[in-house]
């Protein structure tokens, strides 16, 4: 391997030492006389293991600043990996963590915290491999030349908090990407079980009407209805029945998971007038009204699944 510290005839006279100093503190750039005597020390064949606050209290931009793509990147990338690899572990694993949740609990939580004291703990040799690379590839024509060996290891090497920035934005962007699908989604979720809840009150609705008309010919409310051979059903409602007058909505087919074999009632009171209201669901019957048929009411359903009119209320 070509010596990088190789002098021309017409460069400065110094010592391999002198020479390696001088490409550090070049490449190293900003804080310079911090890094330069670990550096050294390293050199001489010292212990790998130290400590660097600032890439453990900023561990990610700490790598990046310096220019350490790979370790600061992955860094960043290692929590959703682990919770993906954990995640079907669990899966597989079913049994034996409802028999130790505790211990599970704690392993995945040291295996998360691990980078967090491991990296500082290796952040000074870590860089100083870095340095040595930088110097280690450096051409022979560019190694010969003082002035530009020192242009081109103060541009490979230094900081770039150009890296940090980008960095910031991406992971802003994906914070406030994930922030407004935690609120989308469930609100889009809302939004499509209530669609497919009125389904089922659009295929009620004219046998509502078959049981006002058997109570206006008969008196009295209906056990069930003759609704003929076919009994009526849709895309999310897998059947619609009567029972002691009220006429009940039961989902499935392809309705939501929330919504599978759910029912809301429809129950029938007579008004002020002799008219017949319809309680939908939670809500309370108006005033002025009263019921007299016997058949189930209200809802499986929560209220925010519901349409307004059938909510709790008066």
């Amino acid at each position: 391997m070509e010596n990088p510290y190789a002098q021309t005839a017409g460069a400065a006279p110094a010592t391999a030492e002198d020479q390696r100093a001088s490409d550090y503190q070049a490449a190293i750039g900003t804080n310079s006389e911090y890094y330069l005597p670990r550096f050294e020390e390293l050199d001489r064949g010292g212990s790998r293991i130290g400590w660097n606050w600032p890439a453990f209290f900023v561990t990610s931009p700490w790598f990046l600043y310096r220019k350490m793509w790979l370790p600061g990147v992955l860094n960043l990338v290692y929590p959703f990996a682990l919770s993906f690899v954990c995640g079907i572990a669990a899966a597989v694993l079913v049994g034996p963590i409802k028999e130790h949740p505790a211990i599970f609990g704690f392993a995945f939580l040291a295996l998360l915290a691990a980078p967090w004291f491991l990296l500082p703990m290796y952040a000074n040799a870590l860089y100083w491999r870095h340095i040595g690379k930088l110097i280690e590839r450096m051409p022979r024509a560019v190694a010969q030349d003082p002035a530009r060996r020192a242009v081109r290891l103060e541009r490979e090497g230094g900081t770039g908090g150009g890296g940090v920035i980008a960095v910031c934005l991406v992971l802003g962007f994906i914070f406030i990407t994930g922030l407004l699908a935690a609120i989308a989604i469930p609100a889009y979720q809302d939004y499509t079980i209530r669609a497919q809840v009125t389904e089922g009150l659009n295929l009620a609705v004219p046998i509502k009407a078959s049981v006002a008309e058997f109570y206006a010919q008969n008196g009295n409310w209906p056990e069930q209805v003759d609704l003929g051979a076919e009994v009526p059903s849709g895309k999310y409602v897998s059947k619609v029945v009567v029972k002691g007058g009220s006429v009940i909505i039961v989902y499935g087919g392809n309705a939501n998971a929330k919504l599978q074999s759910q029912g809301l009632a429809l129950a029938p009171a007579l008004g002020s007038q002799g008219d017949i209201v319809w309680i939908c669901g939670n809500r309370a019957a108006p005033s002025g009204t009263h019921r007299t048929a016997d058949g189930p009411t209200g809802s499986d359903l929560p209220d925010k699944y519901l349409p307004s009119a059938c909510r709790t209320g008066s």
